[in-house]
């Protein structure tokens, strides 16, 4: 019941254009760690550790 509320006065609080949509599992997501691995690999972090490996990312996107 806390976490409903809770959940509810974030989204009350922050502007829905901030939030991104996961292209892979379509969660919505606002927090900045999520909103770079979306920006970088169109991938939550979830699915990013799921589906790719870290020499997949290194060679596939150029990120050293």
């Amino acid at each position: 019941m806390k976490h409903t509320k809770k959940v509810e006065a974030l989204r009350r609080n922050l502007p829905e254009s901030e939030e991104i949509e996961c292209k892979a599992c379509s969660r919505k997501f606002y927090d900045d760690f999520n909103l770079v691995c979306l920006g970088a690999l169109d991938l939550c972090l979830l699915c990013a550790n799921r589906k790719l490996d870290k020499q997949t990312i290194e060679s596939a996107y150029d990120v050293k």
